[in-house]
C-alpha cells in the first residue's frame, strides 16, 4: 500500500468462531500505530454484544447496508446510541432506488434528484451516506444533499418503503455471510 498507516479497517463480515479474534488483531494494529480507527461491517446489535465482551476498543464505525428499503430502526438507535457511527452502503440499491415512484414523487416536488433525497434521507437518520460512483457529475450532484431538508412527512414516508420481504431477504443474505468458511487453499 505504500503507507505507514490506515485511515480505517473494517472486520467485514461476523463470522461464527472468527469476528472477534479478527477484530482483536486490528486493535493490536490500531495500537501499534497502523491503523487511525477501527470498526466493523454488517454487524448486528447481536454481533456487536459478542464482540463488545472481548473488545478493549470500541468501533468508530459498522458499516451496513442501510436504505429506506431496509430501514432497521432498532439496529440504527441501538449502534448510535453506543457512538457508533453507522455508515451506508447499497444505499441507492444499485441504482434501483432511483426507478422508486415515491422516491421520484418526493425528487420532482422538492426539485431534488432521486439519489439526493435518499442521501438527505441518510444525512438527516445520522448515517454517512457514501454512494459508489466513478462519474464526476454522480459526485457533485451525491454532494448536494446538505442544503436543503426533508419534511417529517417526507422521512416517514421514506422509512415505510421497508417491507417485511425485505427485511427476510436481509436475515437470509446476513446467515450466508456469518457462516462463510472460505479455505484457504482453493
Amino acid at each position: 500500500l505504500r503507507t505507514s498507516y490506515l485511515d480505517l479497517c473494517l472486520v467485514h463480515w461476523p463470522v461464527v468462531g472468527k469476528h472477534v479474534t479478527a477484530y482483536l488483531a486490528l486493535e493490536q494494529l490500531q495500537k501499534e500505530g497502523l491503523l487511525r480507527a477501527i470498526g466493523v461491517s454488517n454487524y448486528t446489535i447481536e454481533d456487536y454484544e459478542e464482540l463488545k465482551a472481548h473488545a478493549t476498543i470500541p468501533p468508530a464505525v459498522n458499516q451496513i447496508e442501510i436504505s429506506p428499503w431496509l430501514y432497521r430502526k432498532q439496529t440504527a438507535e441501538y449502534f448510535q446510541g453506543q457512538g457508533i457511527i453507522l455508515q451506508s452502503y447499497r444505499t441507492l440499491r444499485q441504482g434501483k432506488a432511483l426507478e422508486d415512484p415515491a422516491v421520484k414523487e418526493l425528487a420532482a416536488r422538492l426539485g431534488r434528484t432521486p439519489s439526493q433525497i435518499v442521501g438527505r434521507w441518510c444525512v438527516q437518520h445520522g448515517f454517512v451516506f457514501l454512494p459508489k460512483t466513478q462519474s464526476l457529475a454522480r459526485m457533485q450532484e451525491n454532494a448536494g444533499i446538505f442544503d436543503f431538508a426533508l419534511s417529517a412527512e417526507d422521512m416517514e414516508k421514506l422509512d415505510a418503503l421497508t417491507t417485511l420481504e425485505a427485511i427476510a431477504a436481509f436475515r437470509s443474505s446476513y446467515n450466508i455471510g456469518i457462516v462463510r468458511d472460505t479455505p484457504l487453499q482453493g
